[in-house]
């Protein structure tokens, strides 16, 4: 069984390096690269890497930016994706059309989002799914917020669960305490 499940990842992983111009990016500076590839699997940058198209990881020390990322994306001060399948983490992130999962102290969606945005500070346009931390914010929402402060401008279906519950259209009540929503 070991042998079976070893067979296929590696089938699955030469398919997705193949896919790609070049299967591995090291990035010092922004286009200071070897290769310099439109689209790539592995990225790996120090000060900042900008890959327009990734499918698979990319990790930076300074940031991380990618037009379309689809996999992980990891950097330890900023990272950027206008489209995100999947994992993202960083200090502060910035996103646009999100299906995943988002990690970082500031985490900043200015599209859609479904999925979870796990930070100190979530602040979200258009948001399907879960947001947890100290301050929650999305423009409109169905889903669930959970954090100490939580505003939502236009609540569609969900819930908020903290001290400071805010929704200015659709909630039971405009302000209320340990919990507000709308089902």
């Amino acid at each position: 069984m070991k042998k079976l499940l070893m067979l296929a990842v590696l089938v699955a992983t030469l398919g997705i390096t193949a896919a790609a111009e070049s299967p591995i990016k090291l990035s010092l500076y922004d286009n200071i690269a070897w290769p310099k590839p439109h689209n790539t699997n592995v990225v790996l940058g120090i000060v900042d890497n900008n890959t327009p198209t990734v499918h698979g990881v990319s990790l930076a020390i300074g940031s991380s930016r990618a037009k379309e990322m689809w996999g992980l994306s990891g950097a330890l001060i900023y990272a950027r994706s206008n489209e995100l399948r999947g994992l993202q983490g960083a200090i502060y992130n910035v996103t646009y059309d999100v299906k995943g999962v988002t990690s970082s102290i500031v985490d900043y969606n200015k599209g859609r989002f479904v999925g979870a945005q796990l930070g100190f500070v979530n602040l979200a346009n258009n948001m399907k799914g879960l947001q947890w931390g100290f301050y929650n914010q999305a423009e409109r929402m169905s889903g669930l917020q959970l954090g100490f402060v939580n505003y939502i401008k236009r609540i569609d279906c969900g819930l908020q669960i903290g001290l400071v519950n805010i929704i200015e259209q659709n909630g039971w009540l405009p302000f209320m305490v340990i919990a507000n929503g709308r089902f």
